[in-house]
C-alpha cells in the first residue's frame, strides 16, 4: 500500500460524478430521428438565380462591387494614397517641389500687373510715383517728349 495516497479515493469519486454529469448533459442533446420524410433540397445557386427584388446573382454581385470599387477610390483620392517609389523618384520630386517653391517666392517679388501695363481710358498724369513704367510707356513718353521739341522748333 505504498503506493496508494490518502483522499485519492474521493479525488477517483469526484471525477467519476462530473464525467457522469457531463455525459448526461450529452445524452439529452442527442436527437430522436424523425419520421417524417426528408426536407426536399433546395435549387443550387447559380449566376440567373434571383435574390431579391427581381435582381439577379450577378446583378447584386456587380453592384456591390462597383460600390466597393467607388468607396475606394475615393478613400484613395481623398488621402492620397502613397505608391511605392524608387530612390530617384523620390529625389526627382523634391528637387521639383523645391524649384516649385524658389519660383513661387520669386513670383512674390513681382509688382501687380496693374503697376505694369497701362489700362486704356487712364489719365497718365495720374500716375503713382511709386508703380513701375514699362517700356512701351517710356517710349511713348520719349516720342511725346520729341514731338514737343520739334514743334517748339518749328
Amino acid at each position: 500500500m505504498a503506493g496508494r495516497r490518502r483522499g485519492a479515493g474521493r479525488l477517483w469519486a469526484l471525477g467519476g460524478a462530473a464525467l457522469g454529469a457531463c455525459l448526461a448533459g450529452v445524452a439529452t442533446q442527442l436527437v430522436e430521428p424523425s419520421t417524417a420524410p426528408p426536407k426536399p433540397k433546395p435549387p443550387p445557386l447559380t449566376k440567373e438565380t434571383v435574390v431579391f427584388w427581381d435582381m439577379r446573382l450577378w446583378h447584386v454581385v456587380g453592384i456591390f462591387s462597383l460600390f466597393v470599387l467607388s468607396i475606394i477610390i475615393t478613400l484613395c483620392c481623398v488621402f492620397n494614397c502613397r505608391v511605392p517609389r524608387t530612390r530617384k523618384e523620390i529625389e526627382a520630386r523634391y528637387l521639383q517641389r523645391k524649384a516649385a517653391k524658389m519660383y513661387t517666392d520669386k513670383l512674390e517679388t513681382v509688382p501687380p500687373l496693374n503697376e505694369l501695363t497701362e489700362i486704356p481710358g487712364e489719365d497718365k498724369k495720374k500716375k503713382k510715383k511709386d508703380s513701375v513704367d514699362t517700356v512701351a510707356i517710356k517710349v511713348e513718353e520719349e516720342e511725346k517728349n520729341e514731338a514737343k521739341k520739334k514743334k517748339g522748333e518749328k
